[in-house]
């Protein structure tokens, strides 16, 4: 079962010294996981359209700027833009539920974001997703490899990256919880690394089907 408490990062000033450290320890754990290459190997080679929620310091936008110099990128969060950003990505901040979704479709990225959301919250932002061509969803994985591998890394980490993490593993997924949270009416594929992730690709179909294939 999910378990969801507040994380410490979420409720520090953005230029707080151990936020700047974690948001740095969480650089190299996302490079350690995978997810960014992981991410950037998936996108269709024909995107117009690129969202990131949840975008953080804007480090993978960043980097998909490079790659995908053609698509419009827009970033979505509660932090301010960062000043390394290129001036090509649009920064959006605020409450994401207050924000209307994009029209234009295209590829949406979510890269360990939704695990802070309750089951009604996700719903909602199923919601808000519908109109994406693609999703690109990484999430913490809900099982007892990751929490080993956590305390592996806690010597190595800040404090409050070694509380946040613990928090993010428990508040994790496990297969098929999480495209039934969000009642996705896309083609899903759903996969886990043994580094900690539970990755999902999912494309919009005109099939009616909730979850047309998982494997």
């Amino acid at each position: 079962m999910r378990k969801l408490t507040p994380e410490l990062l979420d409720h520090l000033p953005h230029d707080d010294p151990g936020a700047l450290r974690s948001r740095a320890d969480l650089r190299r754990i996302n490079f350690f996981m995978g997810n960014e290459r992981w991410i950037a190997s998936v996108i269709p080679e024909n995107t117009h359209y690129i969202t990131e929620i949840g975008a953080g310091d804007g480090h993978l936008l960043a980097r998909l700027a490079g790659k995908f110099p053609q698509a419009e990128i827009t970033a979505y969060d509660l932090a301010p833009r960062p000043a390394h950003l290129p001036l090509s990505v649009k920064w959006i901040q605020g409450d994401l539920f207050a924000q209307a979704s994009p029209t234009h479709g295209g590829t949406l990225i979510a890269n360990l974001f939704l695990h802070h959301f309750t089951d009604p919250k996700l719903r909602v932002l199923g919601e808000w997703m519908r109109g994406f061509d693609t999703l690109l969803i990484n999430e913490p994985l809900r099982a007892r490899l990751p929490v080993l591998l956590g305390k592996l890394a806690a010597p190595f980490i800040h404090p409050i990256t070694r509380h946040d993490m613990r928090v993010s593993i428990e508040a994790g997924f496990q297969r098929r919880e999480l495209p039934a949270a969000l009642g996705l009416d896309h083609l899903v594929q759903e996969s886990v690394s043994w580094r900690g992730s539970l990755r999902i690709f999912a494309q919009r179909t005109n099939q009616s089907a909730n979850l047309c294939s998982i494997s």
